[in-house]
């Protein structure tokens, strides 16, 4: 799975020499020789295979890509119980400036999903977010439907107390009572965007799922969208009832220990949701401190943001007018940023075939191969350039 891959985009296509060669008896000074000085890379005949000749004016193309990080699916889970009514209210509040805002400042490709009942905090504990983030101008009163925008999107669904985890299972792919989403909220994730998950209740799951349970079912649900257990999509945040932190508004970081103690308003320390922050590398904060949800949401949506992770897979570019690349022939040139030498990657057949300083072509997409993957994202000033050869189609 290739859970963290989005498109790279492609700064410039640049065509190198004259040769009509492949990429390793490519000359310099545009001679045409490869293999004897043929000049025709082909035995001399002129000819390739199917219809295709070689040509002296296609030459070999570099194509430079400029790194981006992965597109992000933030989910709120919100519970819709009868204590709810305060925190419910913070987060109409402060999710446009102190969420949404930063992370739109950072140039991240995002989309915020709700899923937790549409209408009024003050008369049935429900939510309704207006605009810039849905496309609804106010929520006094609330529309009959959410404002689901090109960046939000609410799947309408009572959460009780103690079921979030089992709806956000059950909803998945069921049509919504508000005909908004036919085929559940999957329907509005992207495969190639890393997920976050940012629960918000006052008490805990109930005994249906653990923490260890919930993550299996989601990872078996789709490890195209979530990942899996060696390599997960998605990081959890917990809002939930635990103790305040010194400060109230530090969060605790997924080497704390689990918190025990309950803050002054909640019901529950939310166990289940803190052991899930805890095995996904997500933060937990105390849901009683509804005054200060902005800092709160401010830290998530940082987090969010120093998360996201450069994007192992791009686009093959299109050939110049009237000819074809030879995509057998590509290969890959890995730049260090730190200066270092480049290094070629080898491509391979596919993703079964993967292996160090690999990567693979399928469907007209070019995709780093895992551990190739890894090297380029630790590396933010890394450079990627796709090399490839260039026939002239034949009339």
């Amino acid at each position: 799975m290739y859970k963290t891959f989005a498109a790279l985009a492609l700064a410039s296509l640049t065509a190198l020499g004259c040769s009509g060669n492949s990429l390793s008896g490519t000359d310099p000074n545009g001679n045409g020789n490869d293999d004897g000085g043929s000049g025709n890379g082909d035995g001399g005949n002129g000819n390739g295979d199917g219809g295709i000749d070689r040509d002296a004016a296609c030459g070999d193309v570099r194509a430079q890509a400029t790194l981006a990080k992965s597109p992000v699916d933030v989910i709120f889970v919100v519970d819709n119980s009868g204590s709810m009514t305060l925190e419910i209210q913070s987060v109409e509040k402060n999710i446009n400036q102190s969420f949404a805002a930063i992370i739109a400042a950072s140039g991240l490709d995002y989309r915020v999903i709700l899923i937790s009942n549409h209408g009024s905090a003050s008369a049935d504990q429900s939510i309704c977010i207006s605009a810039p983030l849905a496309s609804n101008a106010s929520c006094t009163p609330p529309p009959a439907k959410p404002g689901n925008s090109a960046r939000f999107y609410q799947y309408s669904q009572e959460i009780a107390s103690t079921n979030s985890l089992d709806l956000v299972l059950q909803t998945y792919a069921k049509a919504d009572t508000l005909g908004l989403a036919p085929s559940g909220w999957q329907a509005w994730l992207r495969p190639n965007a890393v997920k976050t998950f940012i629960e918000i209740t006052d008490d805990n799951q109930g005994t249906k799922y653990t923490a260890q349970s919930f993550d299996t079912a989601l990872l078996q649900l789709a490890p195209n969208q979530f990942g899996t257990a060696a390599k997960r999509n998605y990081t959890f945040h917990s809002i939930v009832g635990v103790l305040e932190n010194n400060p109230a508004t530090k969060a605790y970081a997924p080497t704390d220990a689990l918190v025990t103690t309950k803050c002054s308003s909640a019901v529950n320390t939310g166990a289940v949701y803190q052991n899930l922050s805890i095995l996904t590398g997500g933060l937990r904060f105390p849901v009683c401190q509804t005054a200060s949800y902005d800092a709160v949401f401010k830290t998530v949506a940082q987090g969010v943001v120093t998360g996201s992770t450069l994007a192992c897979d791009f686009d093959v570019p299109a050939p110049p007018p009237g000819k074809t690349f030879i995509l057998t022939t590509a290969e890959l040139a890995y730049t260090p940023g730190n200066g270092g030498a480049p290094k070629n990657f080898k491509q391979v057949p596919d993703q079964t075939q993967c292996a160090a300083d690999s990567f693979f072509i399928s469907n007209g997409r070019v995709y780093l191969c895992p551990a190739s993957c890894t090297t380029v994202q630790a590396d933010p000033g890394a450079k990627i350039d796709l090399l490839l050869d260039c026939n002239s189609v034949v009339g």
